[in-house]
């Protein structure tokens, strides 16, 4: 494995974007790339960076109240070590390098320039992520809602269909949630994506599966690689041989 400072000296773009399939045929597609390498899913907005951000909080809080109880008690400023309390840059800096560690077990000793991690859950929070990863580049895959709609749910009706039907009766109710947080996923990426232009760019879900080769060629300048014909047809074939 690479050293971590390695690690965060790399290129990284995350894949974004409630859709299905679109993100996973992307990330295959790109992780076929020999200078890239793309996984998923980290959940690091939806779940690392949050839960460690509490850890740090409570600590912190510990820390403080115990520095106030010495004064308290009168012990001098002269006996008492310095806070040990992070700062909210040493916080990203630590989230950065958990994220990186996971990053490190998935590059193993490959050799990228760019590595990529595709959590569809990001897109409700590029802002937090991109403050622990500012210079990160950012795939958003968008779907038509309405073809999304039905096939999320025909997909939970197929894997936990006593779960689901519970809590969504038909498919009408769960239509009205689902509009709810498309449109919230969409409108908050590209709400992101107005000021970080340089850094950001959207693929529609129905062009992966009709002519993928100029979204993918694209793609390989966003991130810098080469977008020969050649690679761009290899990368159309990996992203072709995901099974849904």
């Amino acid at each position: 494995l690479i050293g971590l400072s390695q690690i965060l000296d790399k290129k990284h773009f995350f894949i974004v974007g409630l859709t299905r399939p679109g993100t996973a045929w992307l990330q295959h597609a790109i992780n076929a790339h020999p200078d890239a390498l793309c996984k998923g899913e980290g959940h690091f907005t939806n779940a690392l960076f949050p839960l460690l951000g509490k850890a740090f909080a409570d600590y912190n809080k510990h820390m403080l109240d115990d520095q106030a109880r010495l004064k308290a008690a009168g012990i001098g400023a002269a006996n008492m070590a310095p806070s040990a309390a992070y700062s909210n840059n040493e916080v990203r800096f630590l989230m950065a390098s958990a994220a990186a560690l996971t990053m490190n077990r998935w590059v193993g000793d490959e050799d990228v320039s760019c590595i990529g991690e595709k959590t569809p859950e990001h897109a409700f929070n590029l802002a937090g992520l991109t403050e622990i990863f500012p210079d990160a580049h950012i795939v958003h895959v968008i779907r038509d809602g309405r073809d999304e709609a039905v096939s999320v749910y025909d997909y939970n009706v197929r894997v936990n269909p006593e779960g689901f039907s519970k809590r969504f009766p038909d498919f009408p109710a769960f239509a009205e949630f689902f509009a709810g947080n498309w449109t919230k996923a969409v409108g908050q990426a590209r709400y992101f994506g107005r000021s970080h232009g340089e850094n950001y760019m959207e693929i529609r879900s129905e062009d992966l599966y009709t002519e993928a080769a100029p979204d993918l060629e694209r793609l390989c300048r966003f991130l810098n690689l080469d977008d020969s014909p050649e690679t761009v047809a290899h990368l159309v074939e990996a992203g072709r041989a995901i099974a849904f």
